[in-house]
């Protein structure tokens, strides 16, 4: 956000915590990537946007992508996307601090990310709200999207993959690039699963990059 008003004064973006994650409220219900897109496009809506450009990393580039199919979405950003059709990460619900090292060492590439102290305190992230709602969303029968859904995807898009990606490998982000017509993908070189956190300035380049040339009068990333 910062770098987006400091190089693109104009750029009006907004980050919304997920339902259930963040500040955002954590009502008792079963969760799912339809859930979120209507809580997304509702909160769009409060806000009078009705059509934007979305960015969404890991579960968020699944649920960015449905967004799509309501045909509201100007440009895409799938930055090293959950979603794709056959393949469903492993380890997500770590319950013990080797397990949860085991976990970053496959998000992150750089190893401060990989210290006990990360390891406990993504530990202590799952024992409140955010725990319940992950276990919801893993034992969901939402396990991806179809190929023919993403087959559909018309707005412009542009995918940001970390080449280390450990959680959801670059090879399922080239299928996923070439299942999208007309998608271009940038790989960023030593990096892993949350390219946005590692090399932020070459990611903002590229995401605010591909926005600013899709743009009309609202925009949101």
């Amino acid at each position: 956000m910062e770098l987006a008003e400091k190089y693109v004064p104009d750029f009006r973006a907004v980050a919304p915590d997920l339902l259930g994650h963040g500040e955002s409220s954590a009502p008792e219900t079963r969760y799912s990537v339809d859930l979120e897109v209507s809580f997304i496009w509702d909160f769009l809506r409060a806000l009078g946007v009705n059509e934007a450009s979305v960015a969404g990393n890991s579960l968020g580039g699944w649920i960015a992508m449905k967004m799509t199919l309501e045909s509201k979405v100007r440009s895409l950003v799938l930055v090293d996307s959950g979603g794709i059709p056959g393949y469903k990460p492993r380890g997500l619900d770590p319950r013990d601090e080797e397990g949860a090292k085991q976990l970053l060492e496959r998000i992150f590439v750089g190893e401060s990310w990989h210290s006990a102290e990360m390891a406990r305190k993504l530990l202590a992230s799952r024992d409140g709200k955010l725990g319940s709602v992950v276990r919801s969303f893993l034992s969901s029968s939402e396990n991806s999207m179809s190929w023919r859904e993403i087959s559909e995807i018309a707005a412009p898009t542009l995918l940001v993959w970390g080449s280390e990606d450990g959680l959801i490998p670059l090879k399922l982000g080239k299928a996923l690039a070439s299942a999208i017509r007309g998608s271009r993908m940038v790989i960023l070189d030593g990096v892993g699963h949350e390219p946005m956190l590692e090399d932020p300035a070459f990611f903002f380049g590229a995401a605010i990059g591909w926005m600013l040339s899709h743009r009309r009068r609202t925009r949101i990333g």
